[in-house]
């Protein structure tokens, strides 16, 4: 019965979500896609789609999935054996591949199946855990805002429109920076606090906390330190994909637009990153070559890198299904 009781305690109760709420993302991305079409017709995009060389695309979006899992599994690695529990890296691996197939579906799904994971694997209680999840979340968004601060430092705006934006994204990343280091020392200031340390604990995002609490300003920067890579392989991987696809875009302005690209992907209101990715393609990119191509390139190495991400995420399954049976069976 204790056991039985510790499950239930470790692992939230889901609740069923409203049908309307789930409605939600697939009517946004149908209607970014209505407004993209109504100004974009659809066949421009359709024989620009043609002439996107596939093949040469899954030689370049291959090698950069599996360096990007790589730093995944590195990083993931890392946080839990600082904050939870000693697991190997070999023991991520396989886990963290094979949910690239949920998050395929949902970046929150697969975040929450990693944390399903370690809780079976390591019997990290589940929130404990996905406050892990969430820390290394957190970091992935600033190390877009730190190479997007670093553009906009560097970026010379050739446009009106673009010396808009620029002075736009200057307060918004002064805004974002200020935020992150109130966190930061609100974090520090509890762990000397007994009593903001009793209230923070206490409250009912506690155990969703318990990493920002233990985390100090170095755990920040190794963090983004090992994820930085990453984005960098992402730019590279981009500027030769965009050239085999015959689009030059100047490396500096990638620095600045891609993260805002991969900002608007992760925004919850579409369905596979689809729609808010391409409308930002198209707000950012469309002077360096016509619109039906940007939005033919950006569909064309979405779906190849969602592509690659599953096929390593297919290969691991069999491996990481068997542990979680194993792992059930010997409860």
């Amino acid at each position: 019965e204790s056991v039985t009781a510790a499950k239930t305690d470790a692992v939230p109760a889901t609740r069923s979500t409203p049908i309307w709420k789930k409605a939600l993302p697939y009517l946004g991305t149908v209607v970014i896609f209505a407004l993209i079409f109504w100004r974009i017709p659809m066949a421009n995009v359709g024989a620009a789609l043609k002439q996107a060389p596939v093949l040469k695309f899954v030689g370049v979006f291959l090698p950069f999935s599996a360096f990007f899992w790589m730093i995944d599994s590195i990083c993931l690695t890392w946080v839990v054996r600082r904050f939870n529990a000693p697991l190997r890296f070999r023991d991520i691996v396989p886990i963290r591949a094979s949910m690239y197939l949920l998050a395929l579906i949902n970046t929150n799904l697969g975040q929450g199946g990693v944390a399903y994971y370690l809780y079976r694997k390591a019997r990290i209680p589940f929130l404990e855990a996905l406050s892990s999840i969430l820390f290394i979340a957190l970091m992935e968004i600033y190390q877009l805002f730190l190479f997007s601060t670093l553009g906009v430092i560097f970026y010379s705006p050739t446009s009106a429109a673009q010396l808009e934006i620029v002075r736009i994204l200057r307060v918004a990343y002064i805004i974002a920076w200020l935020v992150l280091f109130a966190i930061i020392g609100m974090f520090a200031m509890a762990r000397r606090n007994p009593k903001l340390h009793a209230w923070i604990a206490e409250s009912k995002a506690g155990s969703i906390a318990g990493t920002f609490l233990k985390a100090r300003p170095l755990d920040y920067a190794i963090v983004l330190g090992i994820k930085a890579p990453s984005f960098l392989a992402s730019v590279l991987t981009q500027y030769f994909a965009l050239s085999l696809y015959g689009i030059a875009i100047p490396f500096v302005k990638l620095v600045l637009f891609l993260p805002l690209v991969f900002l608007a992907a992760a925004l919850p209101i579409a369905v596979a990153h689809l729609g808010t990715s391409q409308a930002a393609w198209l707000l950012f990119f469309s002077g360096n070559a016509p619109d039906a191509k940007i939005l033919a390139y950006s569909l064309a190495a979405h779906f190849t890198f969602m592509f690659c991400n599953g096929l390593i995420g297919l290969f691991f399954l069999p491996r990481a299904s068997r542990e979680l049976t194993a792992l059930e069976a010997s409860e």
